[in-house]
């Protein structure tokens, strides 16, 4: 059964089991949660991706903040190539304006909107983002617990399960088909 949850229960939700095992670490394995440079990341990576699935949903908190980056990501790099003309700037204005204009034509409003990032293959490609990103497996160890009872407490986990193979079906069919046009092309 699929359960419509608003923000704030995810992050609730999350933030429980986030906790449990923050203190288990603590307690039990002597990991300095704590420190400076990990608070701040932690409760990031809490925040972002135990909204992150509902990024689909047009109206969600989650695309909410992605807009609001992807506009002060603009409103930055605007500012800065108009001052200094760097070349990167300008690739970031067209990175955020590409990205504003996917999600707008790829997110909808509607109960039903739970698509690619309710699967547990957009969870681990954020994660391992998230890794490259952070440099920390506990950051990312608590951004796939938060990404993963999001998907369990929606009453997704079936279904992400059923979504990732077929996704999965359909990456090796298309890996296949590319492996024989080419075998066919070299002659052998």
């Amino acid at each position: 059964m699929l359960v419509n949850m608003r923000y704030t229960e995810h992050l609730v939700l999350s933030g429980i089991v986030n906790g449990a095992f923050l203190f288990i670490l603590y307690t039990n394995f002597h990991v300095d949660i704590f420190r400076a440079e990990l608070i701040v990341p932690l409760v990031g990576t809490f925040y972002i991706f135990s909204i992150l699935p509902d990024i689909d949903h047009s109206k969600s908190h989650a695309s909410g903040i992605l807009n609001l980056f992807l506009m002060c990501l603009f409103g930055f790099s605007a500012f800065n190539f108009y001052r200094t003309f760097n070349p990167l700037d300008l690739a970031k204005i067209i990175i955020a304006t590409a990205i504003f204009i996917v999600h707008v034509k790829y997110s909808e409003n509607s109960r039903l909107h739970r698509k690619f990032p309710h699967t547990f293959t957009f969870g681990i490609v954020a994660c391992l983002l998230l890794y490259f990103l952070a440099n920390s497996m506990l950051v990312c160890m608590v951004g796939a617990i938060s990404f993963f009872t999001h998907i369990l407490s929606d009453g997704y986990v079936i279904r992400a399960i059923e979504k990732d193979r077929t996704l999965w079906r359909l990456a090796g069919s298309r890996i296949t088909a590319i492996k024989n046009r080419i075998s066919k092309r070299k002659g052998f």
